[in-house]
């Protein structure tokens, strides 16, 4: 009943603020995005995450991960607005982990292994993003 009153009030709340301006419900909407950094979804067999990290710490943190779990790198590129990894996992399947400068501070990052959505992909991806994760 407590969350129902309070999700009539949110409404309600933000219906008011789309009524006076639209300034004050792109603040809450700008503040709720800012939330969402970090939350992984998966789309086409690649784990997708945007993380308030630099584009320089994020290349550093990919490449660590892929040492430490001992994939080794195939292909390397990296410029000012975006960098990308390949390597070859222990079943010999491709990792891709390329990522994209949003802003000085943000970067989405994407992660491919192999070929077809498996939960072992998934998992190995998953994998990956902790330990770069882990460095941020």
């Amino acid at each position: 009943m407590k969350t129902f009153k309070l999700s009539v009030f949110m409404v309600a709340v933000l219906t008011a603020m789309a009524l006076v301006q639209g300034c004050a419900l792109l603040l809450v909407g700008g503040a709720a995005a800012g939330v969402a950094y970090g939350t992984v979804k998966y789309v086409n067999n690649t784990l997708h995450v945007t993380h308030d990290v630099s584009l320089d710490k994020a290349w550093g943190a990919a490449n660590a991960a892929l040492k430490e779990l001992q994939m080794p790198v195939t292909a390397s590129k990296k410029d000012g607005a975006s960098g990308k990894l390949e390597a070859r996992n222990a079943q010999e399947q491709p990792v891709t982990i390329q990522m994209i400068r949003k802003t000085d501070r943000v970067t989405e990052i994407q992660i491919t292994v192999g070929t077809f959505d498996t939960s072992a992909n998934r998992t190995e991806a998953q994998q990956i993003y902790d330990k770069m994760k882990a460095r941020f």
